[in-house]
């Protein structure tokens, strides 16, 4: 539960004195490269839906590089990516020929302290974004009216990075300190000693019989 607060209602029974909901930031890069690893393929929408935990999601974004002429290949699996229930961002590589490092780091933590503060724009959502097979709880129906998600003070926003670089652990941390509980996922687990501070809970997906293609 993070450092979430509780309500007691009656003797044994407790409730969460705020609604939570799901920021997911999949950083393309680091997933794909721990699954070559593994030498598996992990199906997106079994991978959105697990780390949901049946809670509401705002916002679920992957963020990938492309290459700089367009592939049609690229597209079809983008295609895809968006029906598993993600908004991808994309960034261009550079041409062949040009020796420049590319990251998409700088975009995953901007995102990441913008749904902290609640200032993330929601683009053509009328309500909480969810992949196929996903089921919204009937205690959250709630409709988004703007394309501002709603002040901090009135839910509890849960950011889950998967695969994230290193490079983004200060934005977390700062986020980590503005309120944001923070979720990190990846394959295999992590501690103090590789570099991250204020991260409230650790995901192993090397674990999980659930995420893979059949």
């Amino acid at each position: 539960m993070g450092r979430e607060s509780l309500e007691t209602i009656s003797k044994g029974i407790v409730k969460r004195k705020v609604r939570r909901r799901i920021g997911l930031f999949i950083d393309a890069t680091g997933l794909d490269r721990a699954t070559r690893r593994l030498d598996k393929k992990v199906e997106l929408s079994r991978l959105v839906t697990g780390l949901s935990s049946g809670l509401p999601i705002e916002v679920a974004r992957y963020y990938t590089l492309i290459p700089h002429e367009d592939d049609a290949r690229q597209l079809a699996f983008l295609d895809a990516v968006e029906r598993a229930g993600l908004e991808v961002i994309t960034k261009r590589l550079p041409p062949k020929g040009v020796n420049r490092q590319v990251s998409m780091d700088v975009h995953i933590s901007t995102d990441i302290l913008k749904y902290t503060f609640g200032k993330f724009e929601k683009i053509h959502q009328e309500t909480p974004i969810a992949p196929p097979s996903y089921q919204l709880q009937s205690e959250e129906p709630e409709t988004v009216k703007s394309t501002i998600i709603k002040s901090p003070s009135e839910i509890k926003r849960v950011g889950i990075i998967v695969c994230p670089s290193r490079e983004i652990s200060y934005g977390l941390h700062t986020a980590y300190e503005e309120g944001l509980e923070t979720v990190l996922a990846d394959f295999g687990l992590f501690g103090q000693s590789d570099g991250w501070r204020g991260v409230d809970r650790w995901i192993d997906l090397s674990t999980s019989e659930t995420i893979w293609r059949d």
